[in-house]
């Protein structure tokens, strides 16, 4: 068994040469066919490969376990799982970008897990990101925590985590995002209040605590009812421009 095991073992290290090639041109059916019969191989040897080359320091190898995972994602997560957990920066920067391409929702109480443990801006922001992508509805009330992280990457995050997955309840944070200082946060929390939705009520409620430019901006991009239009008229040429854009009704 242990020959038969270490030659299985070399197979698929041989296979992975050609699997972890740049899919482009002419390599494009000899990757494909590799990457194939690794997930031919059975889960134990799509978790070998993870397991093995994921830590390295492969841009490659990172995309390749990508494109693999995109294939069969039930199969990988419980190994981009063990990688995320391991001590290891390379190895979990490389995890995280996989579960932020790929959509593994067993990962979300690992996730949040390491957006609690990890303070540095930066790896709260992948982290965040990979939730937006393997998280839930149910996360909402632990990623709201960070709406005013003074990082504006981690800021744009969390508010399209809220629009993305549901999280109504928390529509108050995203009006208050449309005062953020960066537009790219800002334009984060336009995204979330469009997708899930405003009332009459709530553009009037908001009409004295929230930059004019961006209700004219929201509204061009989401108009359910022409009486919307009748809420506030253009002042400068900015707000005309938008207010031209504002389709509903008319």
């Amino acid at each position: 068994m242990i020959f038969i095991l270490a030659l299985d073992t070399l197979l698929i290290d041989s296979l992975w040469e050609t699997a972890k090639l740049w899919r482009a041109g002419t390599n494009v059916p000899k990757v494909d066919s590799a990457r194939n019969r690794i997930i031919s191989m059975g889960e134990e040897a799509v978790h070998y490969v993870i397991l093995k080359y994921l830590p390295e320091d492969d841009r490659f190898q990172m995309r390749a376990i990508r494109d693999i995972c995109r294939k069969v994602p039930k199969i990988c997560s419980p190994a981009i799982g063990q990688v995320l957990e391991m001590d290891d920066t390379i190895a979990q920067k490389n995890a995280l970008y996989v579960a932020a391409e790929v959509s593994m929702p067993s990962l979300e109480d690992r996730l949040l897990k390491l957006l609690r443990e990890k303070k540095d801006k930066r790896w709260k922001s992948r982290i965040l990101r990979a939730l937006y992508r393997s998280g839930s509805k149910r996360s909402c009330s632990e990623v709201v925590k960070l709406s005013s992280h003074p990082y504006e990457y981690v800021r744009m995050r969390v508010f399209l985590f809220l629009g993305q997955h549901g999280c109504k309840r928390y529509k108050e944070v995203l009006w208050k995002g449309l005062n953020d200082s960066p537009f790219m946060v800002r334009d984060a929390a336009r995204e979330s209040l469009a997708k899930l939705g405003f009332s009459i009520y709530d553009v009037k409620k908001h009409l004295q605590d929230v930059k004019r430019i961006e209700i004219f901006k929201l509204l061009a991009q989401k108009c359910t009812s022409k009486d919307f239009i009748f809420l506030l008229k253009p002042q400068n040429v900015f707000e005309r421009y938008w207010y031209a854009r504002i389709s509903c009704g008319r």
